[in-house]
């Protein structure tokens, strides 16, 4: 292996490395916030409990859009739930797509984006999803 390509495999590993350390800091922060804010303490709260890591990502973004006003407490709710489904039931796993972690977020921030301007069959989804990991794989 030439030094070049050494340089360039120790850079992806440093990629993925800050990439899984930025998610694990939301994540830490959005459970520490759950846990200990007295806001969230409450029974209209009880559903963040059972989140998983990605739930609670998907929470700790989308409650900039609560706190501004673009969500209520039902729609934050919804959308984590969906959110955290289209990532687990429409990205294919990541040996096969290449995808760095926050990579596989971006993909459904930016499909949620688009099913607030339009409607689009489960097929549409899939298919759009397919474009934003091609799109990514072609950037790199």
């Amino acid at each position: 292996m030439s030094s070049s390509s050494k340089s360039i495999s120790n850079n992806d590993k440093t990629s993925v490395l800050e990439d899984e350390e930025e998610f694990s800091l939301v994540v830490s922060k959005g459970r520490d916030l759950l846990e200990n804010k007295t806001e969230f303490q409450t029974d209209d709260w009880v559903w963040t409990r059972d989140l998983d890591d990605g739930g609670i990502f998907f929470f700790c973004y989308l409650l900039i859009d609560y706190r501004q006003q673009t969500l209520n407490k039902n729609s934050l709710r919804e959308s984590v739930h969906t959110l955290n489904l289209l990532l687990h039931k429409m990205l294919p796993p990541r040996e096969k797509t290449g995808l760095p972690l926050l990579g596989e977020f971006q993909v459904i921030f930016t499909l949620y984006e688009r099913l607030k301007r339009e409607e689009m069959t489960w097929d549409d989804c899939e298919k759009y999803i397919m474009e934003q990991i091609s799109e990514h794989q072609n950037s790199n």
